[in-house]
């Protein structure tokens, strides 16, 4: 297992790049990617999700969040999961692999996510075939506003993450398995750690909901584009 002040370091480093993000447009309290290198967490008593699998849930996965919420998403059916509202987030970090400072330094950084109902999600395995532990992860909330255009959106997402050194790969407005949303793909360095990320951003009833999926491994785009078309504001 990684040192646990260096695993702090990079969980606060990768929320810093979303929040940022959010917050620039205007929408609300900063909130971003939890990306937990760390052993994996089996999922809490109480996590938002249901045992069996629901319509429009692809085979293999399984529902993550609910109006509570107010966003789900699905994801495979082995990741753990935590609603960071309700869940006890220091069995939830332990669980994870974190204890003592570590513990109470995620749970700073991730306060504004708790504030707002977020959910969160996490592939144990990922971190067997990390060379730096680190845990392939998501996060999803959402933000009460008005509609934003696609194109602002996307223009200062890009601005914001350049200004953090992140390199934007793609930047668009995509279709998904209910509606439309915008596309975000960016990397950067946290901590040592090569951060590929992908963020979703999808308008709903009054609402924006914004899914931030995290990881080092290269090859997980494809699983992580999957994951964002079931991305639903409820």
């Amino acid at each position: 297992m990684c040192e646990h002040r260096s695993t702090a370091r990079r969980l606060g480093g990768v929320l810093a790049v979303a929040g940022v993000v959010w917050t620039s447009a205007g929408c609300g309290p900063a909130a971003g990617p939890a990306a937990t290198p760390g052993t994996g967490a089996k999922a809490p008593a109480g996590a938002a999700l249901h045992a069996e699998r629901p319509a429009g849930v692809p085979e293999g996965f399984k529902r993550v969040g609910d109006a509570t919420n107010g966003v789900t998403v699905s994801v495979p059916r082995e990741w753990a999961t935590l609603d960071l509202g309700t869940d006890d987030l220091d069995k939830g970090l332990a669980a994870a692999g974190l204890s003592g400072r570590a513990i109470r330094e995620a749970k700073s950084s991730l306060r504004d996510l708790a504030a707002g109902n977020a959910v969160w999600a996490s592939d144990p395995a990922s971190i067997r075939r990390s060379a730096t532990r680190f845990a392939t992860n998501l996060n999803g909330f959402c933000r009460p506003g008005g509609a934003v255009a696609a194109d602002d959106l996307i223009n200062v997402a890009k601005d914001r993450l350049h200004r953090l050194d992140a390199t934007v790969t793609e930047a668009g407005e995509v279709p998904l398995d209910q509606g439309r949303g915008v596309r975000i793909v960016y990397m950067f360095a946290s901590g040592g750690v090569r951060v590929h990320g992908t963020q979703y951003y999808v308008p709903g009833a009054g609402k924006t909901c914004i899914v931030t999926l995290s990881t080092d491994q290269q090859d997980r785009q494809p699983l992580f584009d999957r994951i964002g078309r079931t991305v639903r504001p409820v």
